[in-house]
């Protein structure tokens, strides 16, 4: 399983060495207590930010090593485009008319009731 620190799920050693790490490197993770809040996410998203990384807030191996560590974050992989679906060919109309329009169907006159008295 993936190493992961986010605002559901962080253990207090790892969130610690972050923010402390994060601090040293100028920015705003709030203070060094353990709790991955909103602070914590907002200044790993500006860490992301800056390193041209996709923006998410969590905190996964290649990310903790590079906050922690100060080496070049791991390379954003290029996300996978699905195949472009080609439009259908035209059809030659040539010098035919348009259709026509078919009339509304009728409804069959209903009864009338009868009266009788």
């Amino acid at each position: 399983m993936p190493f992961l620190l986010d605002y559901r799920r962080a253990d207090r050693v790892s969130t610690v060495l972050v923010q402390e790490a994060l601090l040293e490197q100028g920015y705003t993770p709030g203070p060094a207590d353990g709790h991955f809040g909103l602070q914590t996410m907002r200044a790993v998203v500006a860490f992301q930010k800056a390193h041209d990384l996709k923006e998410t807030g969590a905190v996964d191996d290649g990310l903790y090593q590079s906050i922690t560590t100060g080496k070049k974050p791991p390379a954003p992989k290029p996300a996978k485009k699905p195949a472009a679906k080609k439009a259908p060919a035209a059809k030659a109309t040539g010098d035919k008319k348009p259709a026509a329009k078919k009339a509304p169907a009728k409804k069959p006159p209903a009864e009338k009731p009868s009266v009788t008295t």
